[in-house]
């Protein structure tokens, strides 16, 4: 299984050990203790450099070497302070994340962001799920049609610090809001960053078991989710892991700047990353195509075994698009692959297209949607979503009014 934790109670909970911190001060700095120790001690003593090189310099004569020594001292002093003045920045003020979360100041975004959205979704007495939301997810069937969105970090809101503003909660808020939809949805989004088809088959077929009430698993398919398919997926996965690893130097392993650009650096120059979106092309016209085809097949057969509908929603990448955006024959190839195998299919990129002239990811190191994005994708789905709510069948998609046609059986 790959995609990280997947069936744990310890599961996602374990990267925020920060978020059940009580001392007061925690509960606005979000800082490991022993560094607001060594910070708080540096801070002492590069403020006492300026009297002690002053003190210095009048205990010695004119004559003296270590006099001429002080200019250079004073310059170095302020170097100095202008480097702790941007670490404290990045530790206190740099509040976003990066792609492959490898950095300090992303494991702090976390901390904050993500750690008290947190719940716990037992499917038994040793396992479970932690889930990022700001309700629970309902495990009693009910009469109103629930849609459960499934998917990696694109559908956790990596990057969106209010999980509001997330897209399977805006479409949430819009439902309840609008008369004819008010009362007859319920939305749930089960995710973690990293995952995969084969996460997502793990936790669809747990969930479908349960008899929880779901109607509908939507599965949030970004491009390179075709990754974990690849032959080569075990040979790249070391290489990241490798590039996940931090130094021993304290100057790099404990503070925030300094690791940021460490890592920047690191990117750059690590060719799985330089080279990645000529992977994923790759992927659709190699042997991984055919597997994930099979896997989203052997999915698809898990909600009809257990009466539940099944539909794909497709990201594109955010950071290029536009008239000449490389991979929208692989959209269509995908929507020909989900019509082939008679899955419901929902398209995202020409409604995101429409926007590529405004910002549409987190930041220019994060190609993970933001804000403006996610509302941009819940206007489409609500757009789809039906009034009145959905029947029972499971083909074609009552929920969703699809981008391509599907063929009934």
């Amino acid at each position: 299984m790959s995609g990280g934790a997947v069936i744990a109670t310890a599961g996602l909970a374990q990267l925020f050990p920060a978020a059940n911190r009580t001392r007061m001060w925690q509960l606005f700095l979000h800082l490991p203790d022993g560094y607001l120790a060594c910070m708080g001690t540096w801070l002492v003593l590069l403020g006492a450099c300026p009297w002690l090189l002053l003190k210095l310099r009048r205990r010695l004569n004119r004559e003296s070497k270590l006099r001429k020594l002080m200019p250079p001292a004073l310059s170095l002093w302020m170097v100095l302070t202008l480097l702790t003045a941007i670490e404290l920045g990045y530790a206190l003020c740099y509040d976003t994340t990066d792609a492959l979360d490898v950095t300090n100041v992303s494991h702090r975004w976390f901390t904050v962001h993500v750690g008290d959205d947190l719940k716990l979704l037992q499917f038994g007495e040793n396992d479970g799920l932690y889930y990022r939301d700001d309700v629970e997810f309902p495990t009693v069937p009910d009469e109103r049609t629930h849609i459960c969105f499934v998917g990696d970090s694109f559908t956790f809101g990596h990057g969106i610090p209010n999980v509001a503003d997330r897209f399977t909660n805006q479409l949430r808020t819009k439902l309840e809001a609008d008369d004819s939809t008010r009362g007859h949805y319920v939305i749930s989004n089960l995710s973690e960053p990293g995952t995969d088809l084969y996460w997502a088959d793990t936790i669809i077929r747990e969930v479908a078991e349960k008899n929880w009430g779901v109607d509908e698993f939507v599965y949030v398919f970004c491009l390179n989710d075709i990754d974990a398919c690849d032959p080569g997926f075990a040979q790249r996965s070391s290489e990241l892991a490798d590039l996940r690893h931090t130094p021993d130097f304290f100057l790099i392993r404990d503070t925030y700047f300094f690791n940021w650009l460490y890592f920047r650096t690191q990117l750059l120059a690590t060719p799985a990353v330089k080279d990645y979106y000529g992977y994923v092309r790759e992927f659709y016209n190699g042997p991984a195509w055919p597997t994930f085809l099979q896997l989203l097949a052997k999915v698809r057969n898990t909600c009809r075994e257990h009466n539940v509908r099944f539909t794909v929603v497709v990201f594109p990448f955010l950071h290029n698009l536009g008239p000449d955006y490389p991979f929208r024959e692989i959209h269509q190839q995908i929507q020909d692959g989900c019509a082939e195998l008679q899955i419901p299919s929902l398209d995202l990129e020409p409604a995101l297209d429409q926007h590529s002239n405004q910002t549409l990811t987190v930041n220019p190191f994060d190609a993970h949607p933001n804000e403006l994005a996610d509302s941009i994708v819940a206007d489409e789905l609500f757009e789809k979503l039906v009034s009145p709510p959905a029947s029972t069948e499971i083909l074609p998609s009552a929920s969703l009014r699809l981008s391509t046609p599907v063929v009934a059986e």
